[in-house]
């Protein structure tokens, strides 16, 4: 089994030192173009959840404004993580090989290898098949009635690709990366042991499930069972990329991410 998946990568830290402004400067790029792609996607979850009469003042903002207040507003909380993953979490030894590889002239193809893509693909691919059964299965014993109407799949196609990048630079690099530098400050371990890489990887995923409840009340009442659900879906989903950006680095992170949110919203119907 061992022996089936990719090598992990080895971080070279001297370049991505080296190459951290033009890594930063690319990650703020996507993270911006991440937010943008998104609007339609929140544009039109707005709109499904008005009542009848009821009226949004934000939906009749025109949508270069919308655009502009975005794209400020995502510049900021960009800066914000990429700076937290690229300079203050260091000796997390995480970063973003890939991009640092990308920028470098001695750019190592090793962080583009095929095969570390399509196993990202097949992981995030299988996790999604595997929690699309599993609602399926709670819908023949527990169903659980949508008090609004989703989006249609082509926002979702959207919506995907945004969550793609947001998600992973705030929560893998941003949210990981600090809770393991913080816990090897204090236990001053070297190198770091995998017990402190999986206790980042567990808590980053737990925040990243409270922060996606908000989301799962748009669409269902928030109860004891739609809050586990959306925790227990989100931890698995969680550990999963940060597994995946552990081993392979933040790009092929966000490559399973992404397949992950096709197949499970746009592919599947998980929730209709």
């Amino acid at each position: 089994m061992i022996k089936l998946f990719p090598k992990p990568l080895t971080s070279d830290m001297e370049i991505q030192k080296k190459y951290s402004w033009q890594v930063a400067m690319g990650l703020l790029v996507l993270f911006v173009l991440g937010a943008l792609v998104n609007v339609p996607f929140s544009r039109e979850l707005k709109r499904l959840k008005l009542k009848q009469r009821e009226t949004d003042t934000k939906l009749m903002e025109p949508i270069s404004s919308v655009l502009i207040d975005t794209g400020i507003s995502s510049v900021i909380i960009g800066t914000i993580f990429i700076f937290i993953g690229l300079w203050v979490c260091r000796k997390a030894n995480l970063g973003a090989p890939g991009l640092a590889a990308f920028f470098s002239k001695h750019s190592n193809l090793k962080y583009f290898s095929k095969k570390i893509m399509l196993f990202s693909i097949i992981i995030g691919s299988i996790i999604a098949l595997i929690l699309l059964g599993l609602f399926e299965v709670q819908k023949i014993f527990y169903p659980i009635v949508a008090v609004n109407e989703r989006p249609s799949k082509t926002f979702y196609i959207l919506a995907s690709f945004s969550a793609a990048i947001i998600e992973e630079v705030i929560f893998r690099l941003g949210v990981m990366s600090l809770i393991i530098t913080v816990i090897q400050y204090f236990k001053m371990e070297h190198p770091i042991s995998n017990t402190v890489i999986w206790t980042g990887i567990i808590l980053s995923s737990i925040i990243f499930g409270l922060i996606h409840l908000p989301m799962t009340s748009n669409f269902f009442e928030l109860t004891t069972f739609t809050i586990c659900i959306t925790m227990i879906g989100n931890l698995i989903t969680g550990c999963t990329f940060g597994w995946v950006y552990w081993k392979w680095g933040l790009l092929n992170a966000m490559l399973s991410h992404f397949v992950f949110d096709i197949f499970f919203h746009v592919v599947g119907s998980p929730f209709a």
